[in-house]
């Protein structure tokens, strides 16, 4: 992501840290005198939450932690204390707090009550701001959380209130909701406006700018305007997002009104490329296929409404599309697998061919596993046998894993 509010950091505190500190300093000491040390220092406490292994915790260690800024300011201001929630003490500790998601950053006051809380991975500025914010009770989760409940539904509170409690993996559509609602779609086009739109229409891979909301077709109307501050596939990626969980609702409620009018936009995001969701950090985290997305939809609309006619016309098309593309092929041949009935035997021998076709294109491990998979379910045991041995084979030479086509040949010998 393009930043489009550059932080302005104002650095107003005195340290007085070691000159020997490159990092933060976490005491060692039993968590029962943490709060203790805390009054008698007059500070506040920083519970660090992690575990050995943990990936995104290592992140923050290498880079917020060891900045200069960062870690002068944390060991001058706070108690700070690590646990690490899977191993000696930290075991016993994290029963008090019950902490899941890591890493997790938990700051109280020298009594002990909770502040303020952050989950995930920072930049060193973010980190040291919000720790800022934190000396001062005004700018709290704790607070926010109170006033919110009090009733404070100004968008500038709202606002603030989104980012809080996306930092503390605490957001919910709700609050998103609320801020579009407090402010006029005219105001849309402000930069604020612009990031908290394109950050929070998909929020940990749910919808909470849903395809009915003025917010979400102004971000498909005026997707080059987001394109000018943000990555342009991602921009795509978002409302091909939202087009898609809206046009599978539609086919799972038997929606034809709301399916015709997804599927007529989406038609121009099917460029045969997948479409992959970046988080804000640049780390992807999801997929959508965006190969033939127009036509295996209507296969499953069609299937869905029992459109028999439209189906096989639809099935047609999309096979001559993806018949010299392997990949595809295994997909939908193993799709069907998954979704057919035992007994429809029409569709599991159309998945046959697909699967045939897909190993002569590529003889691959999966393909053949697919491949071993279909013909039990057919009927076909010994043929089945034969196939999943020729898949493990392959996968012995390419050093892949193949323990579920195992369990399938130790299925079909205890059925024989």
């Amino acid at each position: 992501m393009k930043s489009i509010l550059p932080i302005l950091l104002v650095f107003i505190w005195c340290v007085t840290t070691s000159a020997t500190d490159t990092t933060i300093v976490f005491k060692k000491i039993s968590h029962s005198d943490v709060f203790e040390l805390a009054k008698k220092e007059n500070k506040k406490v920083m519970l660090y939450f992690h575990f050995d292994g943990c990936g995104a915790c290592v992140t923050m260690e290498k880079t917020a932690f060891k900045d200069k800024s960062v870690f002068e300011f944390f060991n001058s201001n706070f108690v700070n204390f690590e646990i690490n929630t899977l191993k000696g003490e930290g075991l016993e500790t994290n029963k008090i707090y019950n902490i899941k998601l890591h890493p997790t950053f938990l700051f109280f006051d020298s009594e002990g009550n909770e502040l303020h809380r952050m989950v995930g991975i920072f930049s060193p500025e973010e980190f040291y701001m919000t720790a800022y914010k934190t000396l001062n009770s005004n700018r709290t989760l704790t607070k926010y959380k109170e006033q919110y409940n009090a009733g404070n539904r100004t968008a500038d509170f709202l606002f603030d209130y989104a980012y809080i409690l996306r930092d503390a993996y605490e957001l919910d559509s709700t609050v998103v909701s609320e801020y579009l609602g407090a402010i006029e779609p005219k105001a849309y086009s402000l930069e604020r406006n612009l990031r908290f739109i394109y950050e929070f229409c998909v929020h940990n891979h749910e919808i909470f700018i849903p395809f009915d909301h003025s917010a979400f077709s102004f971000l498909s109307n005026n997707a080059d305007l987001f394109k000018e501050h943000f990555d342009i596939d991602q921009v795509d990626t978002r409302i091909v997002w939202i087009l898609s969980n809206t046009m599978y609702k539609a086919i799972k409620e038997k929606d034809e009104k709301r399916f015709y009018q997804t599927i007529e936009i989406i038609k121009a995001y099917d460029k045969g490329e997948d479409y992959l969701f970046k988080e804000n950090d640049g780390r992807v985290t999801a997929m959508i296929s965006g190969k033939n997305l127009v036509l295996s939809s209507k296969l499953l609309f069609f299937e869905k409404m029992g459109d028999q006619s439209n189906y096989i016309k639809t099935l047609d098309q999309y096979t001559r599309e993806i018949w010299n593309d392997a990949s595809e092929l295994n997909s939908f041949a193993w799709r069907i697998f998954v979704t057919a009935a035992d007994d429809d035997f029409a569709k599991i021998k159309t998945a046959i061919q697909y699967s045939i076709r897909s190993i002569e294109l590529k003889n691959s491990y999966s393909y053949n596993d697919t491949y071993a998979c279909l013909l039990y379910k057919s009927g076909e045991k010994e043929k089945a046998l034969l196939q999943a041995q020729k898949a493990i084979d392959i996968a012995k030479e390419t050093g892949q894993n193949y323990d579920e086509t195992q369990k399938l040949i130790d299925r079909i010998n205890e059925e024989k």
